[in-house]
Parts: C-alpha cells; structure tokens; sequence
C-alpha cells in the first residue's frame, strides 16, 4: 500500500480525537527497520486434497520492494495518549515443502492497530490490538492464487486479528522535530485465500524500528525540554 493511502487513512481514522481539545499534543511519524519472524504453525487446505501443515520459516526482506515501513499518528495528554499505527509488515515462506511452489503476502502482512501510550521516566510505552490485511500470493500444488480479488479488486483482504506491545525512545532535536527507536512485538492469526481453499497463517515477530516525526503542535511534551 502506498504511504500517501496511509496517512490518509490515518488522518480519516483519528477523527473523532481532534474533539478532544487543543491542550493534547499531536505527532505524525514514519519509520524502517528489521524483523526477526519466529517459526509457527502454517495449515493449507485445499478442497479435495490432504492437508498440508508445518512450521512456517518466513522471510521479510525489508530492504526489498515493496519495503517494510511504518507509520503512525498519535495523541498525548499529561504523560498518556493513544496512537493509530499502520506497519507494511512483509511474510516469505523461506522452508517451501513440495507441494508449495510460493506463498508469500508481501504488498503486504499490513497490521492496522489502535494502542494505548504511556510514557515513564522517557520512554514511551505501548500495547494494543487491531487487524490484518493481507495481499496474498500463492501458488499451491502448480496452481496460482489470482491477486485482482478482495477489496476494490485488488487483492486486499481483511483476514484476522494482530496484537502488539512495544517500548520506544524519541530523540528531539528541535522544537517540532525528533527522531526515535522502538521495539516492538507483534503476533497476529489470519486466514488467506488460497486456490482452491485457504491458507491460516500464524506469525509472532520482533520488531527494531528507526524514525522520523514532527509534532503537529506546540504543546510541550512531559518530561522533554525545549
């Protein structure tokens, strides 16, 4: 998904916040970084034919288009806040069995989330759930999944829940502008379309982000100087 799509969904989802009053401070970001996917358990079903199970070895390439970002809009108020967060999360299946030419869900594994923000002695802390769209690509038993299904007609589909917690540190260096880190962990269930039948796919990740943002007022943060 495009980054000017997700922004503007962004925007159009924190809405309702904006009534909340002008004493909350407002930030946008975008970062990258790597993943470390953790093996978990894959079952393709398809009609006619035997199960196909293992643990799944996935890649997530984040350096390689479409790449693995992130971006997120939030909202903070004496030390507390929320956030909308939107991660183009990538899945390869690295260790393929026979049956399995491809699967991967690279434009992308999107986890959609809402979390809850506190921030303690400089950190910002974060837990909080939300969705999964998917972009799957597969093909199965020499059979190819067609990608100009689901959402508008083009291979989007809204396939399970994802919950995440992390841990992040901003670094400002001007008045608006900071940059930050962030750890994170995810673990989502989805079920995907697959010729045929689908696919329930299981990943659990541990995320290491670096970013960019700029706050959208000049409302002081807790805890930071200017």
């Amino acid at each position: 998904m495009r980054v000017a799509h997700v922004f503007e969904v962004l925007l159009l989802a924190m809405m309702p916040l904006l009534s909340l009053g002008q004493e909350r401070s407002w930030e946008i970001g975008i970062a990258g970084g790597a993943v470390h996917n953790f093996r978990s358990p894959l079952r393709i079903q398809q009609a006619d034919a035997a199960p196909i199970r293992l643990m799944a070895d996935y890649r997530t390439e984040p350096f390689t288009p479409p790449i693995y970002y992130d971006v997120r809009l939030s909202s903070l108020k004496e030390e507390k806040g929320w956030e909308l967060k939107f991660t183009h999360h990538k899945l390869i299946l690295h260790n393929n069995p026979p049956e399995v030419q491809r699967l991967s869900i690279t434009d992308g594994f999107n986890l959609l989330t809402i979390n809850r923000l506190w921030q303690i002695k400089g950190l910002t802390w974060s837990a909080g759930a939300g969705i999964v769209i998917t972009h799957p690509e597969s093909t199965i038993r020499n059979k190819p999944f067609p990608e100009n299904r689901g959402i508008f007609h083009k291979g989007y589909y809204i396939s399970g829940p994802t919950v995440e917690a992390a841990v992040a540190k901003r670094y400002y260096f001007s008045e608006r502008w900071f940059a930050f880190c962030e750890g994170r962990v995810t673990a989502s269930y989805v079920q995907v379309p697959v010729v045929d039948g689908h696919a329930r796919v299981t990943n659990a990740a541990v995320h290491l982000l670096f970013g960019a943002g700029m706050r959208l007022n000049k409302i002081k943060q807790p805890g930071t100087e200017n």
